[in-house]
């Protein structure tokens, strides 16, 4: 894989030690090392997001996707160019011209980015998995290497820095902080519009958590069936020519003029269905509903969301707002059936005997 390649040794070094002192928690559970057990881990955690922040900053200028897009951006709009992308989102264009003001290259404002939601993802897997936990470092791990992070933070690099208060409005719902929540997920939207699906989200908490699973699926399998039928494509259609009527213009309008597939997919469909798979399973670990598993619910409705806009241009940029939290999903999945199967019971929290559970 080509981001892959973006990578040098000194990473690949430190993510060896996430390994290893996971290993180590896992094996020396006793709370008298947790102090130095969580100083450890800040200090590779940060370690590895420089790293990773800094080879994705000084990636090739001719590397595939948008890369050479928002190389050209920065500097002709640094420049003092006009700029040439009207569609740009008003705190995008803000955060670039900073940068350029400090008289800084777009190799910081590239770091800047990566490092923002490396650091946020972190936080938000701290929350739901709790502070002691040493399910944190794996998924962290995961993430690091996760194709969509790449996605992310070298090529749509607007929807990565969206993403980054994302996560943070999360980490707010998780702690019960909704109006703070609220907040984040609004200024999401300054960098890039269609993180917008994030706030309804948040606004009707209650009645998203008090829609049980056997709903979601059956709102799935309705979402299949009318994708799959052309149902979604028509209505597409009639709102995009609505819209257009009005005088906006829409960036996925556009589906004859690119080099992509668009209409039902077997493979993206496959893939957003997962995420419904993981809230199944879920549900029959975890009777009790938590906050933190209130994440499970948002991505299973937007995998539903990516479904019903396969006819639309680039609709990987709507799947993506729930692929980039399979990592988060499938350690908490297998921390679960984990406790369950040493246990019998579900894990303890933070703070208790045993820390990697």
């Amino acid at each position: 894989m080509a981001g892959l390649e973006l990578y040098g040794t000194p990473l690949y070094v430190i993510s060896v030690f996430l390994l290893l002192l996971t290993a180590v928690r896992a094996m020396v559970p006793d709370n008298r090392a947790s102090n130095l057990f969580r100083t450890i881990e800040v200090f590779i955690v940060f370690l590895a997001i420089v790293l990773a922040s800094y080879y994705i900053s000084n990636r090739p200028f001719d590397m595939e996707g948008d890369t050479e897009v928002y190389i050209n951006f920065y500097n002709d709009f640094n420049s003092g160019l006009e700029n040439p992308f009207q569609t740009f989102e008003p705190g995008f264009i803000g955060v670039v011209s900073f940068f350029g003001f400090l008289g800084l290259s777009y190799q910081c404002f590239f770091f800047f980015v990566a490092f923002m939601f490396l650091w946020s993802y972190y936080l938000l897997l701290k929350v739901v998995f709790g502070s002691s936990s040493g399910w944190v470092l794996p998924a962290f791990g995961f993430l690091l290497f996760y194709p969509f992070f790449f996605s992310l933070t070298a090529n749509i690099i607007r929807q990565g820095f969206a993403l980054c208060f994302v996560n943070f409005a999360l980490v707010c719902c998780v702690r019960n902080y909704w109006r703070r929540g609220l907040v984040f997920s609004l200024l999401a939207t300054l960098f890039h519009k269609s993180s917008l699906v994030y706030f309804p989200f948040v606004l009707f908490r209650k009645q998203i958590m008090g829609v049980g699973v056997f709903g979601v699926v059956v709102f799935w399998v309705l979402v299949s069936l009318a994708s799959y039928f052309k149902v979604f494509s028509l209505l597409v259609s009639m709102l995009f020519e609505l819209l257009s009527g009005y005088g906006l213009s829409i960036n996925y309008t556009d589906v004859d003029n690119i080099d992509y597939l668009t209409g039902f997919r077997w493979d993206f469909w496959a893939f957003s269905s997962f995420s419904i798979i993981l809230l199944i399973v879920l549900k029959l670990l975890e009777r009790d509903r938590k906050s933190e598993t209130y994440i499970f619910y948002i991505c299973a409705f937007l995998s539903c969301l990516h479904i019903a806009m396969f006819d639309v241009a680039y609709n990987d940029r709507f799947g993506i707002y729930a692929w980039i939290f399979y990592p988060l999903e499938i350690g908490y999945v297998i921390r679960l059936a984990c406790a369950s199967l040493a246990t019998g019971k579900q894990p303890k929290e933070a703070g208790n005997e045993n820390v990697f559970l």
